[in-house]
């Protein structure tokens, strides 16, 4: 005898008995219908107008105070750029995202590893652990914090961003916004259009830093050791 359980109403009703319960304990009837909240891009008067020059000042600066390198290239000298990174962070095994940006700019890499939907999660992991360095295209980039937005997609996993020991991220000079608000309003905008989004949003600052009780900055403990922007 075969028997078939129903998981997505399994879950819709433990979703259920979930929030009823909450509203119990809260002392009030449950409230099926909530309005979304309306994201502003707020902007502080104190920046004023801001040209997409005066965002790479500031993401420049602030990369400088998350050990940071920022390196200003164009698409025509990009290949140069990216190969003469690798070679200052000791050559080794390079992995590429599946970014259809590499072949819209002519990139070639043959040596290179890729994160490929068909190779499985298990395969695609091991393959980010050998890299010595990992090159993404960034989604979109944070000037106010110095952060790279990408997303995990079937060909970007997680782990391309955090298991290479050298991390470079490609960011688009039209996707430099100033803070996460912006990144947001895009999101936000996208999921009321229906359009799909990724499974995880990855907020990235700079290589990994972390500091003890005695307030000594360490760099790499769970994370790439070096971080390098090219901005084009």
């Amino acid at each position: 005898m075969t028997v078939t359980t129903n998981k997505s109403a399994n879950r819709n009703t433990n979703k259920e008995a979930f929030l009823n319960t909450i509203a119990s304990k809260l002392g009030r009837e449950r409230r099926t219908e909530v309005q979304r909240p309306a994201i502003q891009e707020f902007i502080p008067d104190s920046y004023g107008p801001l040209t997409t020059d005066d965002l790479v000042e500031i993401l420049k600066e602030q990369c400088f105070f998350i050990h940071t390198q920022v390196i200003e290239s164009t698409p025509e000298i990009l290949q140069q750029t990216l190969s003469d990174l690798i070679e200052a962070n000791g050559g080794g095994t390079v992995m590429l995202s599946g970014d259809r940006r590499f072949n819209e700019y002519g990139l070639a890499f043959p040596d290179a590893a890729v994160w490929e939907e068909t190779a499985g999660r298990v395969e695609n992991i091991r393959r980010a652990e050998s890299a010595n360095t990992a090159i993404v295209f960034a989604d979109c980039a944070l000037a106010e914090s110095g952060t790279v937005v990408l997303e995990s997609r079937p060909d970007q996993g997680r782990s391309l961003h955090f298991l290479p020991a050298h991390y470079i991220a490609v960011i688009e000079r039209r996707r430099l916004v100033l803070r996460s608000t912006q990144a947001a309003a895009e999101l936000n905008r996208r999921i009321q259009a229906g359009e799909p989004v990724g499974s995880a949003i990855q907020f990235i600052s700079g290589p990994s830093n972390s500091a003890d009780i005695e307030m000594k900055l360490v760099v790499g403990v769970h994370g790439p050791l070096r971080a390098t922007y090219v901005l084009i």
